[in-house]
């Protein structure tokens, strides 16, 4: 079983892919709290360790989900103080 990992990504390129994804409705509000616990189970993610790894190495991240079956989809940890972005990534398998 292939265990997940967290990738950094360019939050320059993370920011664009957000804006298009609000601008379709793939974005997760936190706030939409039966879809954010569904989407979660669903692709498995570990929210707390995610968190503790990733708050290890960054300030003020906030989780962001883009629900979308392309390259952007996934879970996301975003620090603007910082311009970070770091990505929740499980293989398929």
């Amino acid at each position: 079983m292939a265990r997940p990992t967290v990738v950094e990504i360019n939050y320059i390129d993370f920011q664009t892919a957000l804006q298009k994804a609000v601008a379709d409705g793939k974005r997760i509000e936190r706030t939409d709290k039966d879809r954010w616990k569904q989407y979660v189970r669903e692709h498995r993610v570990k929210e707390a360790v995610f968190d503790a790894y990733c708050r290890g190495k960054f300030e003020g991240l906030t989780p962001v989900i883009i629900d979308d079956p392309g390259p952007w989809g996934g879970y996301y940890l975003v620090s603007s103080i910082e311009e970070a972005c770091m990505k929740w990534v499980r293989p398929e398998g």
